[in-house]
């Protein structure tokens, strides 16, 4: 080696090197990052919930144009009684099907178990559309909100709706992840083109929007279903090997899906219950509906996580720390901003709906702990730890009902609101204390 090679070795690089250099390096790390699974499937799904929302967002300010609260009220009453009525009709079947898909290894397996599941999501459905026909009239005369008609004229469309559930576990069970974000973004955006189109036509009501809403569902479960290619030629031995897995661990999510997932609507129910008695009708409820939209918005990315990461977090003994970091810090963000500006976004969007304002703040604290749990809640899922997800949804569920009986008939949907984030801290408490007790027993076989 030359003095002068040695001399320009040693040389020290000038300023602007070494910062093209560090770009460098800092943009191949961002390109390692977003190539990895993770990152890209929780980005792929994410994009495709934040589509939803974009078309949710759309829906709700056409919804708040043209029709009025009571209305609005009227269909957040009928979807909320629809999906806690699903979520009763299929005893954790798609549950434990979803499990058996992360499980098996054999494609051809895989799609006969799909189509065992799709076969027995028939069967429900048919179930599901005559109970609805035939409940209406009780329902209508005990919560006193004149929807009778209205689910009626819904029923056979109601046909679809446990086909949601099953095309949402199907696709996270074999890590379908882009089929799953294409079927979110054709269920909203279709729902937001016959919503549209009603508007336009001067046709758009609860009697109109709901049978659109269960339409959409139809149409994207219908077409990712037939993309997933189900086989029907082993259905009766595939339906008996998901009646045992029921037995074995789809029971115990059902009980915690039934508890824990109808807590989201079980809200609605109480406060038209309490208003329809009273008298008030069902136009408070439209404002609360449109301020827990937006709030809803904020778990979109730890459950994209949780969802896209099921099948591996079967296989894993704990979930990721930076997962956990990064879910929080954009909690914290998207929280704080939903309560600080979501106010006079409300405001200028919706004027009809301006009294939603004030429930940003409990809206905000309850999207904050709801995306919190999400990682730990899928980890227990695709652990088969059912008995612990059925005892926090069971815990929080009874005291969150017993919170709302107490506080709606005094403090009205602003009661509802905080009793929903009270209940969110302390989902997110049982499930951070179950997920540890978890891990520890793991630390301990090992």
């Amino acid at each position: 080696m030359t003095i002068e090679s040695k001399a320009s070795k040693a040389a020290p690089k000038p300023e602007g090197a070494k910062n093209a250099a560090g770009m460098s390096g800092q943009l191949e790390k961002l390109r390692i990052l977003w190539t990895r699974e993770t990152p890209r499937q929780a980005g792929m799904l994410f994009s495709a919930q934040s589509g939803s929302v974009a078309a949710g967002l759309l829906v709700s300010l056409t919804q708040a144009r043209v029709m009025e609260p009571r209305e609005m009220g009227r269909l957040a009453f009928c979807l909320g009684l629809l999906v806690i009525l699903s979520l009763f009709s299929e005893f954790g079947i798609f549950a434990a099907g979803a499990r058996a898909l992360a499980l098996i290894k054999n494609e051809d397996e895989a799609r006969e178990r799909l189509g065992a599941l799709v076969a027995m999501a028939g069967a429900i459905g048919v179930v599901y559309s005559l109970c609805i026909a035939s409940m209406a009239f009780a329902l209508d005369a005990f919560f006193k909100t004149d929807v009778r008609w209205l689910l009626i004229e819904a029923s056979a469309l109601t046909f679809f709706q446990p086909f949601q559930l099953l095309t949402e576990q199907a696709c996270q069970g074999l890590n379908q992840i882009r089929r799953l974000s294409i079927f979110q973004l054709l269920m909203s955006w279709s729902y937001l083109a016959m919503v549209a189109c009603l508007a336009l036509a001067g046709r758009l009501t609860a009697e109109t929007a709901l049978p659109a809403y269960l339409t959409g569902v139809a149409v994207a479960s219908s077409w990712t279903l037939a993309r997933l290619r189900p086989k029907f030629s082993q259905v009766r031995p595939h339906v008996r090997l998901t009646l045992r897995d029921v037995r074995e661990y789809g029971l115990n999510i059902y009980l915690a899906r039934i508890t824990g997932s109808a807590l989201g609507r079980l809200d609605s129910l109480v406060i038209g219950y309490f208003l329809g008695r009273s008298g008030a009708g069902l136009a408070p409820l439209g404002l609360y509906a449109i301020a827990q939209k937006m709030a809803n918005a904020l778990v979109n990315l730890p459950r994209a996580v949780g969802v896209s990461r099921f099948r591996s977090f079967a296989n894993l003994p704990s979930v990721p720390k930076r997962i956990n970091r990064w879910n929080a810090a954009l909690l914290l963000v998207s929280s704080a901003g939903l309560a600080l500006i979501g106010p006079l976004v409300v405001k200028l969007l919706f004027p009809k709906y301006s009294g939603a304002a004030p429930l940003l703040t409990p809206f905000a604290v309850f999207g904050l702990f709801a995306g919190l749990f999400q990682p730990y809640n899928a980890f227990l899922a695709s652990h088969g730890r059912g008995a612990e997800l059925r005892n926090i949804a069971a815990i929080v569920t009874v005291a969150s009902l017993a919170g709302l009986i107490v506080t709606v008939p005094r403090f009205g949907i602003m009661g509802a609101a905080w009793i929903g984030a009270g209940g969110m801290v302390l989902d997110y408490l049982l499930n951070l204390y179950y997920y540890s007790r978890f891990i520890a027993s793991l630390a301990e076989k090992s």
